[in-house]
């Protein structure tokens, strides 16, 4: 594509990403010093339908980007957008928290990234089966009640309510955990279920019962789905192009069902990628664009968020934020 054709595209999608309006040759000559003529503008836009760049509504004079044009302007045109200070210091804040539970970080993540973009944020947790076992501790909450706290060596805490027999004091409690911990510290808990076969060796003997309780919790998550947060789905109802009630309604049920967590698995590669209209293969979401992006522990890509939005997406300002908040919790996750 020569350079003003070019020009002209990227004039276009900027426009009709803050105007949601068709755009004509007269507003991009009065608006974006083109350095051309309306009609000169008409042709280029003609010939850049042609080439699949741009559609003609016809209800409209104007013209609108395709999914082609849309991903020739997310890969060869647009540029990053430069978070501002104070967005960058509230990512930055965002995960200094004292507790470091899994399923709040993950909330919080969704939450931080939805409200950032305005756009309806979606974050796939890390299996529980790849954590590597740091700690494990039982905290009494009644006469026959603990609550199973088992921390990773990311520093992420998961927890579970369990009952146990009467006869099992906070001491039987507390030697279980010890002998568990020193037994299994390392080892990642997908490891640990398949040692529930292994005679029970060493001191962790006396305690068979306990060990079986222990181990029931992380035996029953085996292949349990990923965890997902989703926030801010409403959020869709901003922009014009879903005023469609039947369209609003696919699009919730898309973020809504197990499909969400089908798509991390099938189009999420390592670090941001931008995924728009039919490249997502699910017809729910053809007038939607999606920008995800992976998160690490441990130096392995663990967990996916996802931002989906009108095809008229703000694509460098949510990459940007994508990115700077992928970047920031696997940080944390790093410990």
């Amino acid at each position: 594509m020569d350079t003003r054709k070019r020009r002209l595209l990227e004039a276009l999608i900027d426009d009709y990403i803050a105007t949601a309006e068709p755009v004509g040759s007269r507003t991009l000559a009065r608006k974006y010093g083109l350095g051309i003529s309306p009609a000169t503008i008409r042709n280029e836009m003609a010939d850049l339908e042609e080439l699949g760049y741009l559609e003609q509504p016809h209800t409209s004079a104007g013209r609108v980007p395709s999914d082609k044009g849309y991903r020739y302007y997310v890969d060869e045109i647009m540029r990053p957008a430069i978070l501002d200070l104070e967005e960058r210091e509230r990512i930055r804040h965002a995960y200094q928290v004292r507790v470091r539970e899994l399923h709040w970080f993950i909330h919080q993540t969704a939450r931080l990234v939805s409200e950032l973009t305005q756009y309806p944020s979606l974050v796939v947790a890390p299996p529980l089966a790849q954590a590597t076992l740091s700690d494990l501790s039982f905290m009494p909450l009644g006469a026959d009640t603990v609550l199973m706290v088992l921390k990773t060596s990311g520093g992420m805490v998961e927890s579970q309510t369990m009952l146990v027999p009467d006869d099992l004091d906070e001491e039987k409690l507390a030697l279980l955990a010890q002998d568990f911990t020193r037994e299994f510290r390392g080892i990642s808990l997908e490891e640990l279920k398949d040692r529930i076969l292994d005679p029970l060796q060493g001191d962790i003997n006396r305690y068979q019962e306990l060990w079986q309780l222990a181990l029931k919790w992380v035996t029953e998550h085996d292949g349990e789905e990923d965890k997902v947060s989703l926030a801010g789905p409403l959020n869709i109802l901003n922009y014009p192009e879903f005023k469609d009630v039947e369209k609003v309604r696919r699009v919730l049920g898309f973020l809504e069902r197990e499909t969400a967590v089908e798509l991390a698995s099938r189009y999420f590669s390592e670090g941001v990628q931008v995924v728009i209209g039919a490249e997502s293969a699910f017809d729910d979401i053809q007038d939607c664009s999606l920008v995800t992006a992976t998160y690490r522990s441990g130096g392995n890509v663990v967990g996916h968020l996802l931002v989906l939005g009108p095809k008229r997406m703000h694509y460098n300002r949510v990459t940007s934020i994508v990115e700077a908040v992928s970047e920031e919790l696997s940080r944390v996750l790093h410990g």
